[in-house]
């Protein structure tokens, strides 16, 4: 593989066994594997631009905050505070019907979304036009390159899970790559890696899609009287008020998203026929059920039980008087890491009444997904053991 560097125009080659293409919504690794995007090329436009007021932030008439929306029947925008003293992100949202983005009054734009007048001085420091798009590759894969992130799917930059299913993308890779490179996976584990990805980031993106489609009919229909004086006024400001922070709250508390995700379809888990619970964009049902991730909780002395999880595979042995011996011994067979950690009776500090079901032992890989589960070792726990590794037939 050939790699130039774009400050010096230095060539150089570079052996490896395996490709991951990180390089954005462009790839070119996309490109190269033959993956097409399809999906919904045009779901928004945005305008964007970077600012330096150092005298907003004294204008301001509400609490001081991260992000604050304009909404009046005029234009709909956001301004994000960046240092929180001079530099601001606005977006302008553009209506369906509006010209192209060179037609739009930039400055127009800015002033209203802030509400200021002709003679209040800011400084554009950079500026991008951008659609919001809902586009996913056809495959993940050729052999040995594969993609992630936004070289595999593009999507509304809601609830920020462009960024976390990148990283969701990242740690099941690697872990599947780990794996297969440390000797103890064959290659058919990297299988998994589009058996689980690809189903979960095209039901993602429909979550983040209907999300920026009620966004839009919101800004839409804006009542003309918002910013009226008196009862009617009041109310009108109630309502949309309430219905913005409805829609809203599920963007920035997206805990379904980035909680309730689960692989109902992957070749590495051993599934037992319990469907997995549902999952909104803002809520989900912690489970054990295999798939799904590994249900987070504070042991006795406050620490989190991820921290206290192996690197590997760890059995989490709820039941002490569960016989793991033969799981064990199928484990050290393969070569596969296995840690068996108690967390039985007072290990469970905050679990109490929250639904959870839990086995006497639980099975969670490298990245926090549950492989198995079930009350006792099973009858072949060296098929176990192949079936998570990659080798189940």
């Amino acid at each position: 593989m050939g790699l130039r560097d774009l400050d010096t125009g230095a060539v150089r080659t570079v052996n490896c066994r395996y490709l991951i293409g990180c390089d954005g919504a462009r790839s070119i690794v996309r490109k190269a594997i033959g993956a097409e995007l399809s999906g919904d090329a045009v779901i928004q436009r945005v305008q964007s631009t970077y600012i330096r007021a150092p005298g907003l932030i004294d204008r301001q008439r509400c609490e001081r905050a991260w992000g604050t929306g304009a909404i009046n029947p005029r234009r709909s925008g956001m301004v994000y505070a960046i240092d929180g003293r001079e530099r601001w992100l606005v977006h302008n949202y553009m209506k369906p019907g509006e010209g192209g983005f060179d037609e739009i009054d930039r400055d127009a734009c800015l002033r209203t979304i802030l509400g200021v007048e002709d003679d209040f001085n800011y400084d554009i420091l950079s500026k991008e036009d951008w659609y919001g798009r809902r586009l996913i590759a056809s495959k993940f894969r050729d052999r040995c390159a594969f993609i992630a992130g936004d070289a595999a799917h593009i999507w509304v930059p809601y609830a920020g899970y462009g960024m976390n299913a990148g990283i969701a993308d990242a740690m099941n890779l690697s872990w599947l790559l780990a794996a297969h490179l440390g000797g103890w996976a064959p290659p058919s584990i990297l299988d998994a890696y589009e058996a689980e990805r690809w189903p979960i980031t095209s039901q993602v993106s429909r979550f983040a899609m209907s999300h920026a489609e009620a966004e839009i009919r919101r800004r839409g229909s804006v009542p003309a009287d918002i910013e009226a004086a008196g009862p009617e006024g009041e109310r009108v400001r109630e309502e949309i008020g309430r219905l913005t922070y409805e829609i809203n709250v599920q963007q920035y508390a997206c805990a379904g998203l980035n909680f309730g995700t689960y692989y109902d379809r992957s070749p590495i888990i051993a599934y037992d026929g319990t469907e997995a619970p549902a999952y909104t964009m803002s809520l989900y049902t912690p489970s054990t059920v295999p798939g799904c991730r590994t249900p987070h909780f504070r042991r006795a002395d406050g620490s989190s039980i991820y921290d206290a999880m192996g690197e590997g595979f760890t059995l989490l042995r709820f039941d002490s008087a569960a016989d793991v011996a033969a799981l064990e011994a199928a484990a050290r067979v393969r070569g596969v890491p296995l840690a068996v950690l108690d967390v039985e009776g007072a290990d469970i500090a905050t679990d109490a009444g929250n639904g959870l079901v839990l086995p006497g032992l639980v099975l969670s890989r490298p990245d926090q997904h549950v492989a198995w589960r079930g009350v006792r070792v099973p009858d072949d726990p060296l098929g176990l053991i192949d079936r998570v590794r990659g080798a189940g037939g």
